[in-house]
């Protein structure tokens, strides 16, 4: 008996078949599945009143317009990958974040929409600047950076953008939007 104790103690070191969870310090929370994935809050007059507004679908969790939720407990989380942007639901569901013409139904030419697949403007790319988030137009050097709350017909506040400079049109406000979860890794040699 004394043998085969001695056995497993000496041979501890040696056993790499522990189960280990290698994956549960790299996360800011439980649910925070998505590595990169972070809120999107809206900044500017929008958010004149000391509560936070973060960008999400109009209904909750399922395709259709954008808008800005004022002041929610659980705000949506979005991730870039490969110059998309996606709505992350949970862990069997993403939803890409889409861009469509809008010109027959508002001033601004451009609506953010929630869709099952991509479509509308197909070659954009989403990316970061600082906190900033950015949209790239395709076949051009032009970014957009400012976004629109606006009232529409419906009754809703929707998101839009527009890729030259024009002034607020009614009933709408201009925001910026920003995530501060993100983790920025800065080396100081690349100052």
């Amino acid at each position: 008996m004394f043998n085969l104790i001695a056995i497993i103690v000496f041979s501890l070191p040696f056993i790499s078949a522990i189960p280990t969870w290698e994956g549960m310090y790299g996360r800011a929370s439980m649910g925070s599945t998505v590595a990169g994935a972070s809120v999107i809050e809206a900044m500017g007059p929008i958010a004149y009143d000391g509560h936070t507004r973060h960008l999400g679908p109009q209904d909750t969790e399922t395709p259709g317009n954008m808008t800005i939720l004022p002041n929610v407990k659980n705000p949506p989380s979005f991730y870039i990958y490969q110059d998309q942007l996606f709505l992350h639901v949970n862990t069997t569901t993403v939803y890409p974040v889409t861009i469509h013409n809008s010109t027959g139904t508002h001033e601004l030419p451009m609506q953010l929409m929630l869709g099952r697949k991509h479509e509308g403007f197909l070659h954009g790319k989403w990316r970061w600047v600082g906190s900033m988030l950015q949209y790239e137009l395709p076949k051009s050097k032009e970014t957009i950076n400012v976004y629109y709350r606006c009232l529409t017909m419906s009754g809703h506040f929707n998101v839009f953008m527009t890729p030259t400079p024009s002034p607020r049109p009614a009933g709408c406000q201009i925001m910026t939007l920003h995530s501060f979860a993100r983790e920025e890794k800065i080396s100081y040699y690349d100052k």
